[in-house]
């Protein structure tokens, strides 16, 4: 007798809170809450554009996820520097990475309530040092989260992952 062996479930991490921010993306500039994003996965991470570090590579990755993932999964990029990323140049970053404004939002707000946010909405790291080069003075994590349909984070990658692609690809088809 042939038994299937199936991935256990996901393990349900924590819930994104409550947010109300800015989207942009090429197309324009909306309003966004998190419970506007309920309904579709998603894939979250957090960039800065005068990034000299890793938020390059990170935005290609999202760019990779949009040409291969689903049309039901979003992006979201968050800004950590919003003080600079002004709707405009952000919607200038989107069109570098080709970002499908049906797909792939950039999403600003209050600095403090953006800080917030990620330490304990994502619990990722994030922290600014003022003397430092324009280009390096935010330091953030580079992990990329996965948000179930309800708005629960399941799974935080590692953004520098040559398998990264694959490896939401398969929890996605683990939500199913």
């Amino acid at each position: 007798m042939y038994v299937r062996r199936t991935a256990p479930p996901m393990e349900r991490l924590w819930s994104v809170p409550p947010f109300d921010m800015t989207a942009v993306t090429t197309a324009g500039v909306s309003r966004v809450r998190a419970a506007d994003l309920r309904g579709r996965p998603w894939i979250a991470d957090f960039i800065y554009t005068r990034c000299a570090g890793p938020c390059p590579i990170l935005s290609s990755k999202m760019a990779e996820l949009q040409r291969i993932l689903p049309p039901e999964v979003r992006l979201v990029s968050f800004t950590v520097d919003p003080d600079n990323d002004t709707p405009e140049i952000l919607r200038r970053y989107a069109a570098r990475f080709n970002a499908d404004p049906q797909r792939w939002i950039f999403v600003r707000g209050d600095k403090a309530a953006l800080h917030r946010l990620a330490f304990e909405g994502f619990r990722v790291a994030l922290a600014e040092d003022p003397s430092a080069p324009v280009g390096a003075s935010i330091t953030h994590s580079t992990k990329f989260s996965l948000v179930d349909a309800q708005g629960v984070i399941r799974h935080l990658y590692d953004g520098n992952s040559p398998t990264l692609a694959q490896d939401v690809g398969r929890d996605l088809a683990r939500l199913k």
